[in-house]
């Protein structure tokens, strides 16, 4: 027959066992889902054989998911390249696959297939892009963009006067003059002379053609 004290140590055990407590499985689930933000991103991923493009689906400080329809087996290394809208610089992140989620196609709709990815390796912009998301803040301002905004300022300075600008006159067509144009018949000893009003010997010439045809050529022009 078991003691009081018995009795109450098997439970005090029991209490303190964390696979029997549902208290400490769902806090643990808690601290997974708070620690993974969903923000879709189109991303490339390689690995020995693939170069496969896909989409994130959800970042955090330790992994990623990546949406693809093309099996990666676990354990194999994976390079991803994405670059966060609005943030202007690219993150390149070194992984180990963990898990490989294939789902039927028939379920597609409502689920996405993809590989689940643990971050071996990331650079400091991908925790700055983590850190924009938690906050709500907008990404900062890459170097090089900043340092090119700055190179456009330009230092205010006093509008200049505005000057009345001189009006000039229309420009007036160049008086007519009298002209006198001799053609000679191409065909024969044939030659005629006309008289035209014309701004210039070519516009003469123009005027005498126009008369009396392509057949006579013109061999001279002279003001009347």
């Amino acid at each position: 027959m078991s003691s009081d004290g018995d009795r109450r140590s098997g439970a005090d055990r029991r209490d303190k066992d964390p696979r029997k407590s549902g208290k400490n499985r769902r806090q643990g689930g808690d601290r997974r889902l708070e620690a993974r933000i969903k923000k879709r991103i189109p991303c490339e991923f390689v690995d020995v054989d693939n170069h496969v493009r896909g989409f994130v689906l959800d970042v955090s400080p330790k992994g990623l998911f990546v949406q693809t329809h093309k099996p990666i087996q676990p354990g194999g290394e994976v390079v991803v390249t994405f670059t966060p809208p609005n943030f202007g610089q690219e993150i390149e992140v070194r992984t180990n696959v963990v898990r490989n989620v294939q789902v039927p196609r028939h379920l597609a709709p409502i689920s996405s297939p993809g590989v689940g990815l643990r971050i071996n390796m990331a650079p400091a912009e991908y925790f700055e892009f983590l850190a924009c998301l938690s906050h709500h803040v907008a990404p900062p301002v890459p170097a090089k963009a900043e340092a090119a905004a700055s190179e456009k300022v330009v230092p205010e300075s006093e509008p200049e006067p505005k000057r009345n600008k001189r009006k000039l006159p229309p420009r007036m067509p160049n008086p007519e003059s009298r002209y006198r144009v001799q053609a000679k018949h191409k065909g024969g000893p044939r030659s005629r002379s006309r008289f035209f009003d014309a701004t210039s010997p070519e516009h003469a010439k123009v005027q005498a053609i126009d008369e009396i045809g392509s057949d006579w050529e013109i061999v001279d022009v002279e003001v009347a």
